[in-house]
């Protein structure tokens, strides 16, 4: 007799769209409990993150009633995570704890029950999780098969359950079968009954997105208008062979392999989306080499891509909101404001620190949330006016600046850039723009429209971009942040600079400038070269203080003869809907140009935000904004999204020297934080 073990992931991030929790939950939630309600021998394990449990409990409380049910039946085992559904490896272990606790108590307090079994976000693991997962009650979690292949275990050796260790603490952990994660529910529901039957063990083990069961594109016809989940689970129900277990009732009835020391490890797929994008086509490449080689199926095991921490070196706005998170949870350690606490839990959701198949850190939306939490607690929390730290992690001094309205982060070693503008009104960061980068699955894209063809899995199918959105597939050769200094030739056209085909005449962008404190700010000053016919020694300095609800930005450059450039103030301002403000009208500057000569001012507002920002350049004689637009994938294919508005401030100079006062002013919004 097999033993299936039947598990659902259920999970929308915090800051996702309304519309998108009710299209999921009328497709694929409910439908889903509907079908296996009428099925009370059918049992399964059941894991729901806190941002949905909070959706249904405030729009759809009959779902709960029905799971109550269910879990009072024994039908359902309910698995938690950490509540917001945080990867457990990327924050610290107090929080760790109170993110698993909070998870415990709430289905303590709405099912009278104490769960056993933990779903291990995006099947992260590292083994120094370990300890807080046993101290918090937790007695097993499931990962990947491939965790236990990298280890050296056999396909064969993979029905059952092992022990794991760390400090003497040990912990169940079961391996997810791979072949059934694909087959469920993608292939005839013969192919996964034959092939449960025919495990050669006592476990068939699956726990997989529950979204796969009607959100995925194409699969809600496929699983309930026919019926591929009631077939399913009749055929599970009349066979002989063929039994339902929970999680907790196998270790009840099953005892371990073993014990195992697993490596730090995700599911395969995450190794490849992982690792930058070069190397990713290196990784692609070699996979293809063994797969013609027919030995692929054999050694595919010993075949490992990067590991989930890499995004944040892949990807420094990942790392930015990252250590953002770890600076705002050391804020709180000592204190026991529960509603802040909540907000950081918010903030560690994982779902906008990455980026696989799904859009995660593309999606504006979700870094927005990630950042509203944090910025709430920051603005609650007193901290100096003027920090200087390696809040970065990378080994340089980035100094912080902070009122009673704004903090202003600034990166002196990456250009002297501002790469945080964080308002405690709007609770909300204007500097969150993400830039343009050529990721690996831009490869071979195709334009033109997808043929209409079949069900597949979102891992599976070719994806098709349109001919707009191939024009906007450009690359940023520096971040998206503010206070860049350019040096342009004479000649720069417009949308030279918005496609990258310009040539940069000075070594400032990414320059390292030296700097030092001044009153409610910093000065940075570099000496730099301008390439030309003969090379040209520039001195500059520039200084960012913070005014109330304004940034003064003061800059000064001195060259040893005269200068002959077109000399630019490059801003990037990310806004929810931003209009220009000109002549009395609004344009929209979300997917278009706008050129504004003889123009030494500009006015930017968001209806969303409820504000305006006024930008005030001295010197500038030209204006030019435009869209950054990315090409990012997502299950449905590819999208092109709005990430923020380059502003350019330029001028063209013709002397030894030049000077100029930028101020940026946010008005509207909150008075107070």
């Amino acid at each position: 007799m097999k033993q299936l073990l039947f598990g659902v992931h259920n999970h929308q991030p915090i800051g996702n769209f309304k519309h998108v929790f009710e299209h999921v939950f009328n497709v694929s939630y409910k439908p889903f409990i509907d079908v296996l309600y009428d099925y009370p021998d059918f049992k399964f394990s059941l894991h729901t993150t806190g941002p949905l449990w909070l959706f249904f409990e405030s729009e759809h409380p009959e779902l709960i009633e029905l799971i109550r049910e269910m879990v009072a039946r024994g039908q359902v085992e309910l698995v938690i995570s950490g509540f917001y559904e945080p990867v457990l490896a990327s924050i610290p272990h107090r929080d760790r704890v109170g993110q698993i606790n909070m998870a415990m108590k709430y289905i303590k307090d709405r099912f009278g029950i104490t769960p056993q079994g933990l779903w291990l976000t995006e099947r992260v693991w590292e083994s120094e999780i370990v300890p807080a997962l046993v101290e918090s009650g937790v007695k097993y979690v499931m990962v990947d098969d491939f965790h236990f292949l990298s280890a050296g275990k056999r396909k064969e050796e993979l029905y059952g359950y092992y022990l794991t260790e760390s400090e003497g603490n040990t912990l169940a952990i079961f391996p997810i079968d791979e072949t059934l994660r694909y087959l469920v529910p993608f292939r005839e529901v013969s192919q996964s009954i034959d092939y449960i039957k025919n495990i050669p063990g006592d476990l068939a083990i699956i726990f997989d997105d529950g979204e796969k069961f009607g959100a995925w594109p194409g699969t809600y016809e496929w699983v309930y208008e026919k019926k591929w989940l009631q077939k399913f689970v009749e055929g599970i129900i009349k066979s002989d062979e063929i039994k339902t277990l929970t999680y907790t009732e196998a270790m009840q009835k099953f005892p371990p392999f073993g014990r195992i020391y697993l490596p730090t490890a995700s599911y395969f797929e995450m190794g490849e989306w992982s690792l930058p994008a070069e190397g990713a086509l290196e990784f692609i490449d070699f996979m293809n080499i063994l797969k013609d080689k027919g030995l692929f199926d054999r050694y595919r095991r010993f075949v490992r891509g990067g590991i989930w921490r890499n995004f944040l070196v892949k990807y420094e706005e990942s790392n930015n909101l990252h250590k953002k998170m770890l600076f705002i949870s050391n804020l709180l350690k000592d204190k026991r404001s529960e509603k802040m606490k909540d907000s950081l839990y918010k903030a560690q959701c994982n779902d906008a620190y990455w980026h696989g198949v799904f859009g995660g850190l593309y999606l504006p939306h979700l870094r927005k949330e990630i950042y509203e939490n944090l910025i709430g607690v920051d603005a609650k929390i007193k901290t100096p006016t003027y920090m200087i730290d390696d809040f970065n992690k990378d080994g340089k001094e980035e100094v912080s600046l902070r009122n009673k309205k704004l903090r202003v982060s600034v990166a002196p070693h990456k250009g002297g850039t501002i790469y945080e503008i964080s308002h405690f009104g709007f609770r909300y960061n204007f500097q969150d723009t993400l830039a343009r980068r050529f990721e690996h699955y831009h490869r071979g894209i195709t334009v033109g429209d997808a043929p209409q063809e079949g069900v597949a899995s979102i891992h599976e199918f070719k994806k098709y971009i349109d001919e707009k959105s191939a024009k906007e597939m450009v690359y940023d050769k520096y971040l998206r942040y503010s206070l860049i200094d350019h040096f342009l030739p004479i000649y720069v056209k417009p949308d030279e600079l918005r496609y990258g085909r310009y040539n940069e005449m000075g070594d400032f962008v990414q320059g390292c400038f030296a700097f030092r404190r001044i009153e409610n700010g910093i000065k940075m000053y570099r000496t730099g070269v301008l390439q030309g016919e003969h090379p040209l020694s520039v001195r500059l300095q520039k200084s960012v203080i913070l005014l109330n609800d304004s940034i003064e930005i003061l800059r000064r450059c001195r060259g040893e003869e005269p200068l002959d450039h077109i000399v630019a103030l490059e801003l990037n301002l990310k806004l929810e809907s931003p209009k220009v403000s000109s002549n009395g009208n609004l344009y929209s500057i979300m997917e278009s140009d706008f050129y504004m000569e003889d123009s030494k001012s500009i006015e930017i507002v968001d209806d969303v935000l409820k504000c305006s920002v006024l930008i005030e350049c001295e010197e500038s004689e030209n204006i030019y904004i435009y869209p950054v637009l990315t090409i990012s994938q997502s299950e449905g294919g590819f999208d092109l999204v709005y990430q923020g508005s380059c502003i350019l401030f330029m001028k063209r100079v013709e002397k030894e020297s030049f000077k100029d006062k930028v101020t940026i002013t946010f008005k509207g919004g909150k008075s107070n934080a």
